[in-house]
């Protein structure tokens, strides 16, 4: 548990600028990020070495920019709870590294989304 909070550590929403619910929300949303982009990494490295090269990846790519800037456009448009979260998950969604499998998704999300309406 130690071990993996210190790999994601770095992570963590730093400045004056951000409110506590910012830094909560832009940790939150780069980590579910880190993460799945790091069940994508070869099977060569060791769970946390996965998840210590994603880390690393995040913090100098775009993805890193687009979360720092778009967790105030969030935060300040007063989301209720429910909606909160739903922009939230899109949010993670539009801003994903694995961009093969977010094209997958996109597809098979389509799918669900055309099933679910013809019931």
């Amino acid at each position: 548990k130690d071990d993996i909070i210190r790999v994601l550590q770095p992570l963590a929403a730093k400045g004056s600028l951000f409110t506590a619910g910012n830094r909560l929300i832009q940790t939150g949303i780069a980590t579910i990020i880190v993460l799945e982009y790091s069940a994508f990494l070869p099977n060569t490295l060791m769970n946390l070495e996965r998840i210590d090269s994603a880390v690393e990846y995040y913090l100098k790519s775009p993805t890193a920019v687009a979360v720092e800037t778009g967790v105030p456009e969030i935060s300040h448009e007063g989301y209720k709870k429910e909606e909160l979260e739903k922009t939230i998950l899109k949010f993670v969604f539009e801003n994903r590294m694995c961009t093969s499998f977010a094209l997958f998704s996109t597809q098979n999300s389509k799918l669900t989304n055309s099933l679910q309406q013809r019931t």
